[in-house]
């Protein structure tokens, strides 16, 4: 059988998540090349930022994807301005219509912010949106957690 490759890393994607890989603490490089899906010799960056760093962004108006689910948005309430887009289901399959829906949000071309609960779907998600063809991917690495714990005001 044969799978293309931006299939194969949705799959994989899916079974590092199924399998709790996302669940450890990890820490990227602040920025990060990674090499861009779609033309080899551009390079698209993943970028750590801290919650100070990601209202900064949004003041210049970043559009922020909160990545969690439904039941998460209700918990916690959300970021204002987020825009509301489930990457991984509850079995942690991505959602199939994700990257179709997220472009109608947030162009290729543009930058954009990632959020969950405490930074560690936005780790994979970030990876996944750079393989999809995205230059300029924030991660936000305390996620709704953090923002909260500082205080944060949260719409819902």
């Amino acid at each position: 059988m044969h799978v293309n490759r931006p299939l194969k890393f949705i799959l994989a994607l899916s079974l590092a998540v199924s399998l709790g890989a996302c669940s450890r603490a990890e820490s990227l490089d602040n920025a990060k090349p990674v090499a861009n899906a779609q033309a080899a010799t551009q390079q698209a960056v993943i970028t750590n930022i801290s919650n100070a760093e990601l209202q900064t962004l949004l003041d210049q108006g970043l559009t922020l994807v909160d990545i969690r689910l439904p039941e998460e948005w209700a918990e916690t309430g959300v970021v204002a301005g987020s825009q509301r887009l489930t990457l991984f289901q509850k079995n942690g399959a991505v959602t199939p219509s994700f990257l179709n829906d997220l472009q109608k949000i947030a162009p290729k071309d543009k930058p954009v912010a990632v959020i969950c609960r405490s930074g560690n779907r936005t780790r994979a998600g970030s990876e996944l949106l750079v393989q999809a063809g995205y230059s300029q991917v924030y991660n936000v690495t305390k996620g709704i957690k953090g923002w909260i714990g500082e205080g944060r005001a949260v719409v819902r």
